[in-house]
C-alpha cells in the first residue's frame, strides 16, 4: 500500500524544516522541573474556532466547544502512538493561533488511547485545582484522562527524544561516515594523515562535508519509500536517474559508481526487471544505503526479507544479500535500544546456513583488525563491526573505520548507520554535522521515515 507522507493534520511529513532541532532541544536534563519546551498554538483559550498548523501555516478546522486552555503542538517531537507531533496545552491568558510559546513542563494528561497532552506554563506554581478539573472534564470519559506530574512527563519526553535521536543518528551517521571516508577513499591504510575532521578532498575533490554515491543512493531510496512504499521498480528508476543525470548527487553528476551497480542499472534499463543484480555482485552497495529502509519498516514482520529484496535490485551474490539481512537486524535492534553486547553477539544468525565468508563474521571474525577497508560485503560488515566493538563512542569508532583507507567511505557509512542508531544523533560531533551537505533535508527525511514506521508498521 502506498504511504501518504502528508498527515491528516499539521505539517507535511517531510521537507526542510529549519531549526526544529533547536526548538526540540530547549529543555534541561538537570531535572524535570526545569524542562522547557516550545509549542505552537492552534486553538486559543476560550475560543470555539479551531485551527491546525499545516505546511508552515494555519488551516481552519471548524468550530467546537471553547478550549479551556491554549492548545497546540510541540514541533519536531513525534508521538509513536499516532505518528503526530506531540500535543501540548499552555496555561494562562489566551494566545493567538500560530503564536509560539515557551514554558516550563508542569506535567501531562495521559489518555487511555495512548495520547498525551503536555502541560506548559510560564511559572512553576502548578495547576489550580479548578483549572485542572476543567481541563480533565474537557476530554470524554471513555478516554480516561489522568493527570501526571513533571517527573513522569519529563521522563516521557526524554524517552521520545532518545527514540528520535537514534533514528536521526542512523541516517545522518551514514552521511557523516561517507563524507569523512571520501577524503581517503582508495588510499592504502597508513599512507595518509589520520582523518579527524571534515576537510574534503579525496579522489573526487569534494568540498568539506560532501558525500559520495553511498548517500546519493540512500536519498534515492528514502524518497522512493516515502512516495511509493516498497517499490523496487521505483527504486531502480531513481538510481538510474542518479546514474544518468546526477539526480541526488552532492555535485550534480554521478560519481563513485561500483561495477555491480553499473551492471545492474544497465541491465534494468534494457530489460525493465528491477531485480537486476547478478550473482557476481558481492560488493557492499546494498549495505551502504540501507538505513532508510530500516527506518521505514522497522516494525514490519518481514523486515529482513524486504532488506534482501532491496539488495537484489543491484546485487545478487548470496553473501551480499545475507550481509544486508544481518545489517538490517543490527540496525533494527540498535534503534530499539539493544545493548552493544547483544548486538555483537548476533545470536539469531549463530548456526544459520550462511555463506562461509559471512559465517566467519557472525561467529566473531570481526574482532580481528582489518588490513584496510574492503569493498566485499562481508568484509565491509566485519570492518564496521570491528570499529563499533572497539570504539567507546561514535567519534572514536568512526575514526577507526575511516582510517582503514581502501573503501573508507562505505565502511564509514555502514559504521555510521549502526553507531548512529546505537548512540543517537547527539553523539555525533557537532563539528561534523555542521559541515554536512544537506543536513536539514536528511533530518526531515529521517523523521518522515520514522512517521512511516508508525503509520504502517505491517504493510
Amino acid at each position: 500500500r502506498r504511504y501518504d507522507p502528508t498527515p491528516c493534520r499539521r505539517k507535511p511529513a517531510w521537507g526542510p524544516r529549519k531549526g526544529f532541532l533547536v526548538s526540540l532541544g530547549r529543555w534541561s536534563e538537570r531535572g524535570s522541573a526545569s524542562m522547557r519546551l516550545r509549542m505552537r498554538v492552534e486553538w486559543s483559550r476560550g475560543s470555539p474556532y479551531r485551527y491546525a498548523w499545516e505546511g508552515g501555516g494555519l488551516r481552519f478546522v471548524g468550530q467546537d466547544r471553547p478550549a479551556p486552555v491554549n492548545y497546540g503542538l510541540v514541533e519536531g517531537l513525534l508521538n509513536p502512538a499516532d505518528g503526530e507531533e506531540v500535543d501540548a496545552v499552555y496555561l494562562g491568558p489566551p494566545l493567538s493561533p500560530g503564536e509560539e510559546a515557551e514554558g516550563l513542563l508542569l506535567g501531562m494528561v495521559a489518555l487511555a488511547d495512548g495520547d498525551h497532552k503536555l502541560l506548559l506554563a510560564q511559572s512553576p506554581e502548578g495547576l489550580d485545582p479548578k483549572e485542572a478539573a476543567r481541563l480533565l472534564a474537557w476530554f470524554s470519559p471513555e478516554r480516561r484522562p489522568t493527570l501526571l506530574g513533571p517527573e513522569e512527563a519529563g521522563a516521557w519526553v526524554k524517552g521520545l527524544k532518545e527514540r528520535q535521536d537514534r533514528r536521526l543518528g542512523a541516517f545522518l551517521g551514514l552521511a557523516v561516515g561517507d563524507a569523512l571516508g571520501a577524503q581517503v577513499e582508495g588510499l592504502p591504510k597508513g599512507t595518509f594523515p589520520e582523518v579527524r575532521e571534515m576537510k574534503g578532498g579525496g579522489p573526487h575533490r569534494l568540498p568539506p562535508g560532501f558525500w559520495t554515491d553511498d548517500t546519493s543512493q540512500a536519498l534515492c531510496l528514502a524518497e522512493s519509500l516515502l512516495q511509493r512504499g516498497f517499490d523496487p521498480k521505483d527504486q531502480m528508476d531513481r538510481y538510474l536517474r542518479w546514474y544518468r543525470e546526477g539526480y541526488r548527487s552532492a555535485t550534480g553528476v554521478c560519481f563513485g559508481l561500483g561495477h555491480a551497480t553499473r551492471r545492474a542499472l544497465e541491465r534494468y534499463a534494457a530489460t525493465g526487471d528491477p531485480y537486476a543484480g547478478d550473482e557476481a555482485g558481492a560488493g557492499n552497495g546494498p549495505l551502504m544505503r540501507l538505513a532508510p529502509l530500516v527506518l521505514a519498516y522497522e516494525n514490519h514482520p518481514d523486515l529482513l526479507s524486504l532488506a534482501r529484496r532491496a539488495a537484489r535490485t543491484t546485487h545478487g551474490a548470496r553473501e551480499a544479500l545475507e550481509a544486508t539481512e544481518v545489517l538490517a537486524w543490527l540496525l533494527r535492534e540498535a534503534l530499539r535500544g539493544a545493548p552493544k553486547e547483544a548486538l555483537l553477539a548476533l545470536e539469531p544468525f549463530r548456526g544459520a546456513d550462511l555463506h562461509p565468508a559471512l559465517r566467519r563474521v557472525v561467529e566473531g571474525g570481526f574482532w580481528e583488525a582489518p588490513e584496510e577497508g574492503p569493498g566485499y560485503a562481508p568484509g565491509t560488515l566485519a570492518a564496521a563491526l570491528w570499529a563499533f566493538a572497539r570504539g567507546r563512542d561514535f567519534e572514536e569508532g568512526m575514526r577507526l573505520a575511516v582510517n582503514l583507507g581502501g573503501d573508507a567511505d562505505t565502511v564509514g557509512a555502514v559504521y555510521g548507520q549502526l553507531a548512529g542508531a546505537y548512540y543517537g544523533l547527539g553523539a555525533i560531533p557537532g563539528r561534523w554535522l555542521r559541515a554536512l551537505h544537506l543536513r536539514e533535508e536528511m533530518e526531515a527525511l529521517a523523521l518522515a521515515l520514522y512517521r512511516m514506521s508508525m503509520a504502517s508498521p505491517r504493510e
